[in-house]
């Protein structure tokens, strides 16, 4: 996978059509490590624990189908004064998905970087857009004693870090969190996100040929 230090610092990119009402955000305004439930959630998930078990606690959260189910598409509806508004890939924040157990890809790593902005700063945790087999995914990268992919909606995986340097099947485009955005300007993300999500192929060929444990 290409080195974020490959990749260009650019200014914050506002995103529209995503939420419920369709109204602007920036990028970095999906990843809220100041939120009161992530922080109620890191609290619940990592007391007394290792850097490495934190992390890897955070990880089984977010990952556990019984905990945040995946799913591709995440359908949001709601009424207002009569009228009712419908978006068919609504992009949650991380508290919204701690509170309806369900996210994609996106919602799936912005939930797990902020619940790692906790215990990292925001130069050691980013969530990536990118593709994998020319479909649009999105994972995180945790820079520790070397850069890591921890990969959200694979919840049969044994181990949590996928070396970034060892594994040319993730293509990243974007890199961000709540502090900044780089990305590689020649590449273009691949929508709609979360096609490859968590197909068993991807697991086998990780398990296998990618992962370790965390030294």
């Amino acid at each position: 996978m290409e080195s974020i230090s490959q990749a260009i610092r650019c200014d914050d990119q506002p995103i529209s059509g995503a939420t419920l009402f369709h109204e602007g955000r920036y990028l970095t305004s999906w990843v809220t490590p100041d939120n009161l439930d992530v922080q109620s959630k890191y609290s619940q998930l990592t007391d007394s624990q290792t850097l490495k078990d934190k992390i890897r606690a955070c990880w089984k959260y977010v990952s556990d189908p019984n905990q945040i189910r995946y799913r591709q598409l995440v359908t949001t509806k709601v009424s207002v004064d009569s009228r009712t508004f419908v978006q068919k890939d609504a992009w949650l924040d991380p508290a919204q998905v701690i509170q309806a157990r369900v996210g994609n890809c996106f919602n799936k790593s912005i939930l797990l970087a902020s619940l790692l902005r906790q215990e990292l700063p925001p130069d050691k945790v980013y969530v990536v857009l990118g593709n994998i087999n020319d479909e649009g995914h999105a994972w995180v990268l945790a820079r520790l004693d070397r850069d890591y992919i921890v990969e959200t909606t694979s919840p049969h995986l044994s181990k949590c870090f996928i070396p970034a340097d060892s594994i040319e099947l993730y293509e990243p485009v974007i890199f961000f969190n709540d502090r900044e955005v780089r990305y590689f300007p020649e590449e273009k993300v691949h929508e709609p996100l979360g096609n490859c999500f968590c197909i068993r192929w991807l697991e086998d060929y990780l398990e296998k040929e990618a992962c370790e444990a965390y030294i």
